[in-house]
Parts: C-alpha cells; structure tokens; sequence
C-alpha cells in the first residue's frame, strides 16, 4: 500500500495526520481518497481545472518528482510526500 505523507501548513488540512495510506493505483485516486475524508485539501493542492498545483512539490520516494500528475501509477511500497510552496519576503 502507497504512503502519502503531509507536512508544515498542508496538516491542518488533513487534520494532522502525517501518514496516510492507501491501495489506489494511480497518484489521483490516492488523492481523491484523501480529498473524501478532508475536503479542505482539494482546493489546496488542486488548481480550478482540478490538476495539481505546480506550487507545491511532490516527492516520490524521497525524488522531487517534476512531472506527477493524477495519472502517475503508484507502487504498493511507494512513499509519496507533498510538500506546500512558502512564499515570503521582506
């Protein structure tokens, strides 16, 4: 089963769980998974056509991974981490 991992601002939309697993085959059935139970998450990480937003980063086994998309298979032992972009300045 893929283990979906969230961190810094993304916890609060998944009400602070880091870990998530699931045996969704593909990235966006694992997301819609998680989207059912924290709806919050969707307009987080899906831009308004329902893709990923490319401001957030997703690592797959610990490679930042350029091209995820909602198709990207996913492996039984996969490790899939989001990571929310930090904007700032001064």
């Amino acid at each position: 089963m893929a283990t979906l991992r969230f961190s810094g601002i993304l916890l609060r939309f998944v009400d602070y769980e880091r870990t998530i697993t699931s045996h969704a085959s593909h990235l966006g059935d694992a997301l819609a998974e998680v989207e059912d139970r924290f709806p919050r998450l969707r307009p987080i990480l899906r831009d308004s056509a329902g893709n990923l937003r490319t401001t957030h980063r997703v690592l797959f086994n610990g490679e930042v991974t350029a091209g995820a998309t909602l198709t990207t298979p996913l492996a039984e032992d996969d490790d899939v981490e989001f990571l929310a972009a930090v904007a700032g300045g001064a």
